[in-house]
This record gives C-alpha cells, structure tokens and sequence, in this order.
C-alpha cells in the first residue's frame, strides 16, 4: 500500500492533480494537499503516477508504506465516531457594538447630510415664523426618515455581522458554510481511506457529501419578525423631533425695498427680514441619536445569535451521525 505526499511549499496552484485525483483537495489560496492519511490503494496506483507526472513543480510523491490494514480499519471505526466539535464564532464577530453603532453613525452623516444645503431661506417677517419654518422644515425634510434610517442601521450590522454567523452563504468568513467544508472534508477522506484499505469503491448516494442544515427554522421566524421588533425598539429608544431643533439657525438682516404708492411718489425703505438655515454640523447629533436608538433596538440579536448557533450544531450533528452510520455499515 501507498501514500501519496505533497511538498506544498512547491505548489503552484495549477489544479490539475486536483481535478484528476480524488485524494486531493485545493485550499482557498490553490494550494493543494492530501485528504485524510493520503492511503492509495494497490488498484490506483498507476492512476497516482500519471497524476504525479502532471505536477510541473514536482510536488507530489508517492511512497510505500507497510500497513496493519485490520488495525488501521479498527482505528478508523473509532474515528469516525468520535464526536463532533465546534470553535463558533466569538461574541464580538457578530454583536451590535458601540464600536459598530459609531461607525454607522459617521456613514448616515456622510451620505444624508447631503440633502442638507445649509442655505438661508429668507422672506420672514419675524424671528417666530422663520424659527417655526426652520422647525417645519427639518422634522419635514430631515426627521420624517429617522425610521428608515434606523432600519437603513440595523441592516448594515445585519450584513456584515450578524449574517456571517447565522445566515448561510457560500462565501468564504461564513461560519456556517466553512462548517460545511470542514465535514464535507472529513467526510471524503473517512471514503478514501476506507476505499483504500478494503479495496473497494463505496457506492454512495448522489447527496452524500451535501449538507441540509443551513438556516434553522429559528433564525427564519427571526427574521420575518425582526422589522417589526426593531421597529417597536427604535421608537422607544428615539428621541421626539423637538430634541434636535438647535440646529435650526435663525437670524435676521436688512433689505432696501421700493414702495410705490398711488399718486405715483416711490420710496425706498428698510425692511427687516428674518431668515433660518439647518446646520450641517449640528445635525450630525441627530444621525448619532439614529443609530444610538437603532443600537438599542438590535442589542437582542447577540442572544438570537447563540441560540441559532445552538441549534445549528444540533441540527448538523444529526446529520453527519446517518452519514457516518451509513459508512460503517460499508466498512
């Protein structure tokens, strides 16, 4: 019996023995290596050599190795039932942090201050109504979508925390999805290696390697609920309209107007005229009271993490022990 070995540092991510041996696997930078113990058997040997032949760095080799096939089935049989483990993410890949609330506060004042042109509006006849307009105009223009950038907060930390950790996704920095393609690994080399030692090709269903847990139906409920809850969470948590008026600016100013009167005598008079603007600058508290309110709201979502954490691993472990009992009845 053989095993097939691999100088990885002469690796130059070709693909091509991949693709033409299944003992071997790409990691994400295209580096190959062996799955499992690399156990070939007598039957593929020759198949291993042309596969060797192709490397054009040389990397791969294959040596003889005198083997206790009964003890090695005894103690693969084990293996395979040893229970699984997980390293699930930490609590600071996925909760709502101040750090996040922060950060999501300087992206809404960036790119919603925008709408904000800080110009004068003129033509008031007192320093009330133009302080009521101003007033108007911000809970109008500016206010009226704190909610939806609320919800425009919450799923910002959604996308890029939470979903890494409780959505699945075929993207490399998904927990889930590398969960898979660590079992699926481990499921192909439990295969080959059994292959090899009795020297018999398996034959196994068409989704052997596939895995069906990837959202459980909690983190489904979660999510048709989670508008509705953020939503009740936000408007506790924010702050009324009037809170936010002191970046409304008043002021007043002279203007020269003519006056013409009906028996033909024009005149030039002073009038006063009172003027309001939004402050650029000081609304930047309002975003900042946004994605605090928005912050409180999605706080929650750390438990709901672990408790879909929990009963993924569940869900999964289940899976993989048919699989695993499926093999052993082959072995």
């Amino acid at each position: 019996m053989y095993k097939l070995k691999v100088q990885r540092n002469k690796c130059n991510a070709c693909g091509m023995c991949a693709l033409e041996s299944n003992v071997l696997h790409e990691d994400s930078a295209g580096i190959v290596e062996v799955i499992g113990e690399g156990i070939i058997a007598d039957a593929d040997v020759e198949k291993i050599k042309n596969v060797i032949g192709l490397c054009p760095t040389e990397a791969l080799s294959l040596i003889e190795d005198s083997i206790d096939v009964a003890a090695r089935i005894a103690e693969l049989k084990k293996k395979m039932q040893e229970p699984l483990t997980f390293t699930p993410p930490s609590k600071d890949n996925y909760e709502f942090s101040l750090e996040d609330k922060d950060q999501y506060a300087e992206e809404l004042t960036r790119s919603s201050s925008a709408s904000v042109d800080g110009d004068w509006e003129y033509n008031y006849k007192s320093y009330e109504s133009a302080k009521s307009a101003g007033e108007r105009a911000f809970r109008d223009e500016i206010y009226s979508q704190a909610d939806a950038l609320g919800q425009q907060v919450i799923v910002m930390y959604e996308q890029r925390k939470m979903n890494k950790v409780a959505r699945y996704a075929e993207t490399s920095g998904n927990y889930k999805y590398g969960v898979h393609q660590r079992l699926i690994k481990k499921l192909r080399a439990f295969v080959n290696e059994i292959e090899s030692y009795t020297g018999k090709k398996i034959s196994l269903p068409s989704n052997f390697y596939n895995f069906y847990t990837k959202d459980t139906e909690y983190i489904d409920n979660l999510q048709d609920h989670a508008n509705k809850w953020v939503a009740e969470g936000f408007k506790e948590n924010m702050k009324p309209a009037s809170e936010f008026y002191t970046c409304v600016k008043t002021d007043k100013t002279d203007d020269y107007v003519k006056v013409s009167h009906w028996f033909g005598d024009d005149e030039y008079k002073t009038v006063k005229k009172y003027a309001y603007y939004i402050n650029k600058e000081s609304i930047g508290r309002f975003y900042r009271y946004v994605a605090r309110a928005a912050w409180y709201a999605g706080k929650y979502t750390s438990k709901f993490c672990e408790r879909e954490l929990e009963r993924f691993h569940k869900e999964i472990t289940e899976e993989w022990k048919n699989k695993i009992s499926y093999l052993l009845q082959k072995v």
